[in-house]
């Protein structure tokens, strides 16, 4: 999300959670948090025994199976979450189990003192950062720093028996776009403008997502994959009680260069409706990429979006460029002009259109290619061909009959 905007412009707001393993202890960290930090609000948390291990796998980014030494170490009964504000935040590098970050020293130090209290390990939680606070606190309680704040606490100490958001689906692609919002980095590379409202554009049956780690996007969607291939990055997400598919892409998969990759997350924008897209040069280029190299054939549908994207940004492409040759030549230009090499995607399930990239080639696109089968690709082409012109003679039909209902 836009940087966020609160009330807290000089200070900062952190959490700390005390796990049941911690809580022997409790009133001495309290105290001394009560010292150094203003406790906004504390929460004593219960997680469902059955789900603990799933929660806890979310929470922390990291797959972890039933009792695992995580879980036992931090203990499995109710946890406390302690919501500060620093009031003087310092931030220096401190080694952390990520490495050497600079991270909030205060909070770093205070959560240092806590884990020595309970025998070392982690059983004392305390966040590095803003950006980590907004992640947990929306994995927590389903609502980021700012949202939550604006609730009057009700008790002292106030129960809360829910486990992490999302645990039984989502309500709504709305809740989980504020989700990920607050959790990690991503956009909606295409086919977003129907949502939140519809989950798929026309003839596009799944939501194309490109994330910064696949494994992260995996856990707080609480997706399951569809197949097994280790390759395959095609999720379904319960939403509103119905399988919703995902394509989670990702950082070094090659479905892009990594340098473009990168681009698009840090030149990402916020949309008016609440979730994130490509910058639009971004968008163009990224699926004119994905129509002359991830596809066999041209849908006509994209043809026609991209030669109004390309007006929008005074880029030269006509209906005609993309049997011309023009539109190779178009991408290629972009490409070369921003060091970017075609790529071989990881997912084998991806289309590699090598007769597009060696045009590209000859105008001096480089190539990272990955061992491929031909025949597998030969293969690929024809059904994927098979799939575009059956479209193609369904929606030809459907056309027909409404003109005949009509007549």
């Amino acid at each position: 999300m836009p940087a966020i905007k609160n009330d807290y412009s000089k200070s900062e707001v952190h959490l700390f959670i005390v796990w049941e393993n911690a809580r022997v202890v409790e009133d001495k960290i309290i105290a001394d948090i009560s010292k150094n930090f203003k406790i906004l609000r504390t929460y004593e948390v219960y997680w469902t025994k059955k789900k603990f291990s799933e929660n806890l796998s979310r929470f922390y980014g990291t797959s972890l199976p039933p009792n695992s030494k995580k879980e036992i170490h931090v203990g499995t009964n109710s946890f406390l979450v302690v919501i500060v504000e620093d009031k003087k935040p310092i931030y220096k590098v401190h080694t952390t189990s990520k490495g050497d970050k600079n991270v909030n020293s205060n909070l770093f130090l205070a959560k240092s003192r806590h884990r020595d209290w309970t025998g070392g390990g982690h059983r004392v939680h305390g966040t590095n950062t803003v950006r980590e606070t907004d992640h947990d606190l929306t994995l927590l309680f389903g609502k980021n720093i700012n949202d939550l704040l604006k609730q009057p606490a009700k008790q002292k100490i106030e129960k809360w028996h829910e486990d992490v958001v999302g645990s039984d689906g989502w309500g709504s692609l709305k809740e989980l776009l504020y989700v990920l919002n607050n959790t990690i980095d991503y956009v909606v590379l295409r086919n977003f403008e129907p949502l939140p409202d519809k989950y798929y554009a026309k003839d596009h049956g799944d939501i194309d997502l490109f994330v910064a780690s696949y494994t992260d996007s995996c856990l707080i969607t609480n997706s399951k994959p569809v197949f097994k291939s280790p390759t395959r990055v095609y999720n379904q997400v319960t939403i509103n009680n119905q399988p919703v598919h995902f394509d989670f892409r990702c950082l070094g998969d090659n479905y892009y260069d990594l340098k473009w990759q990168e681009a698009i997350l840090e030149n990402r924008v916020y949309d008016k409706k609440n979730f994130y897209t490509p910058a639009p040069k971004d968008y163009f280029y990224s699926l004119l990429y994905h129509a002359l190299i991830h596809k066999p054939a041209i849908a006509q549908d994209y043809i026609e979006r991209l030669v109004k994207m390309a007006a929008s940004l005074n880029i030269k492409l006509e209906p005609s460029s993309f049997k011309s040759g023009e539109a190779v030549s178009v991408l290629s230009e972009f490409l070369i002009s921003n060091g970017y090499s075609f790529t071989q995607p990881s997912d084998k399930s991806v289309y590699f259109n090598l007769g597009n990239v060696e045009a590209g080639k000859s105008l001096g696109v480089k190539l990272v290619k990955k061992s491929r089968t031909p025949l597998r690709n030969h293969l690929k082409k024809n059904k994927a061909l098979f799939k575009h012109y059956l479209a193609k003679a369904k929606r030809k039909a459907r056309g027909s009959l409404h003109k005949l209902k009509a007549s």
